[in-house]
C-alpha cells in the first residue's frame, strides 16, 4: 500500500468513526425526544482522591421535558436542587439559595444548568457547546457511552464529562463530572419510570 492509498484509509476511518459518533448522538436525542417526564432514585457520589474523602447522597430525581428538574434528597433529608423557569435553587440544611442565571457570563452554575437539562434531554450538542468540549460516543454491553473533553483543558472546574444512556430507552443512567484538580461528582440513577404522571405540587419546594 503506497502513501496516498494510506491516507486515503485513514481518512476514510476517521470519518466513518466520526459518522459512527453522530448517530449514537441522534438516537440518543431521538429517544429522548419520546419522553416527557423522568423519575427515578439516584445517588450523588462527591469523591476528592487527593484528601481521600467521599460523600455519597441520596434521594429522588424529577424530570420533565424541556426543562424542570428537581434532585430532592431523602439522604441528608430536606435537601433539594431544582432548576425551573429558567432559575436554579438549591436548599441545604434548612437554607435556601438562589443562582443567578446569566447566559452571557456564563458561570459556573449557569453551566451546570446546561449540562444537567442537556445530559436529561438527551441533548450531548447542548452540553458539549456549554462546556466547551468535542465528543465521542461508543456503544457498549447495551449502553451509549459518550465522553466530552474541554477543547482547552481548563486550571479550575470541569475538564470531562461522562455520559451513559440506556441503549433502548436512551434513558441517562449515570453522569461523572470530572474537574481539574481531580475531585469528580458522579450521579447514578435507578428504577428509571420513563413517561409516568408527575403531580404538579412535586415542584413546590
Amino acid at each position: 500500500m503506497n502513501i496516498k492509498q494510506t491516507i486515503s484509509l485513514c481518512l476514510l476511518l476517521a470519518t466513518a468513526a466520526c459518522t459512527y459518533a453522530q448517530t449514537i448522538e441522534d438516537n440518543i436525542l431521538k429517544l429522548n425526544k419520546q419522553q416527557t417526564t423522568y423519575v427515578a432514585q439516584f445517588t450523588e457520589k462527591i469523591v476528592m482522591p487527593k484528601m481521600k474523602k467521599e460523600t455519597v447522597k441520596q434521594g429522588t430525581m424529577y424530570f420533565s421535558a424541556p426543562d424542570a428538574l428537581l434532585m430532592k434528597y431523602s439522604d441528608p433529608e430536606g435537601d433539594y436542587s431544582l432548576i425551573k423557569d429558567g432559575k436554579f435553587s438549591a436548599g441545604r440544611k434548612g437554607h435556601v439559595q438562589n443562582f443567578p442565571m446569566n447566559e452571557k457570563n456564563k458561570s459556573q452554575m449557569y453551566v451546570l444548568r446546561e449540562t444537567l437539562l442537556g445530559s436529561m434531554t438527551g441533548d450531548l450538542k447542548r452540553v458539549a457547546e456549554e462546556n466547551e468540549a468535542d465528543i465521542v460516543c461508543e456503544e457498549k454491553a447495551g449502553k451509549y457511552i459518550c465522553l466530552l473533553t474541554k477543547q482547552k483543558a481548563k486550571t479550575v472546574g470541569v475538564n470531562r464529562l461522562e455520559l451513559v444512556y440506556d441503549k433502548k430507552s436512551g434513558a441517562l443512567l449515570s453522569l461523572k463530572l470530572l474537574q481539574a484538580n481531580g475531585n469528580y461528582t458522579l450521579y447514578e440513577t435507578k428504577n428509571i419510570q420513563q413517561g409516568t404522571q408527575i403531580p404538579a405540587d412535586t415542584w413546590k419546594m
